[in-house]
């Protein structure tokens, strides 16, 4: 296995992104509550404008549509998978959480966020359409759709720029230690609003010391070796120096 870094968003897209989260319309979940729903193939909104029309300046022959108001409506295509990730609402939990609400009495509605581009939707929705559809048990899709719950909860804002890393730094500087006892890194990204924190452990001397994709250091023998963080974004790095004893 060559373990080289890929780059997912190629393949999943990063310009829609559809999260989900629990909640009443009186407070906005923090982001901290938002879970992406499944792995999605297909997002899309429509504000399903509702017009009438006036003549009042028909000079031209055209008659003008004034909007009255509008449906706002979401729709979702996801994957199906046997085991949902950690970091997913999922699947289960998601058609679990509709038939408990139907079952007691209550509209099945749940926060929406979805990022579009340069702006992101937020509102707080029922779910007006659940279903599946697929030939076999490994290859499934679910569609679901989204509709307004509660009109003062929706919002489209701009969403802001990127931040670029401007600096990293590794915590402990410095570290000593017998053979066979490990110690915790920590990268310390900047500026601390940064978009992308992500990045690579990688260890100068692998016979001495050994660094984990979470920056777990192994003591392997005696010596010393520098452990390095480098950042996904701008490539920035920053070092720690261990020392391995007998």
């Amino acid at each position: 296995m060559q373990g080289c870094s890929t780059d997912n968003s190629k393949l999943f897209g990063r310009a829609v992104v559809l999260e989900v989260a629990l909640g009443c319309p009186d407070a906005v979940p923090p982001e901290s509550e938002r879970q992406a729903l499944m792995a999605g193939t297909s997002k899309g909104f429509d504000f399903s404008p509702n017009t009438v029309t006036s003549d009042a300046d028909d000079t031209k022959g055209y008659v003008e549509n004034i909007v009255t108001n509008s449906d706002f409506t979401i729709s979702f295509e996801g994957e199906v998978r046997k085991r949902d990730k950690l970091d997913q609402f999922g699947v289960g939990r998601f058609v679990k959480y509709y038939n408990d609400e139907v079952k007691a009495g209550r509209q099945p509605t749940i926060w929406v966020f979805m990022d579009y581009g340069p702006v992101q939707f937020q509102g707080y929705m029922v779910i007006t359409a659940l279903s599946s559809d697929g030939g076999s048990n490994d290859i499934v899709t679910l569609s679901t759709e989204f509709k307004v719950a509660d009109s003062d909860t929706i919002d489209v804002q701009e969403t802001p720029d990127d931040v670029a890393v401007a600096s990293v730094s590794v915590t402990p500087a410095t570290s000593s230690g017998a053979v066979g006892s490990t110690v915790q890194l920590t990268a310390n990204v900047l500026p601390s609003d940064a978009t992308d924190k992500t990045g690579t452990w990688t260890s100068s001397d692998p016979t001495k010391a050994t660094v984990s994709s979470t920056g777990l250091v192994t003591r392997v023998a005696t010596g010393s070796a520098t452990m390095t963080f480098t950042t996904n974004d701008g490539a920035k790095t920053g070092t720690s120096a261990i020392t391995v004893t007998a």
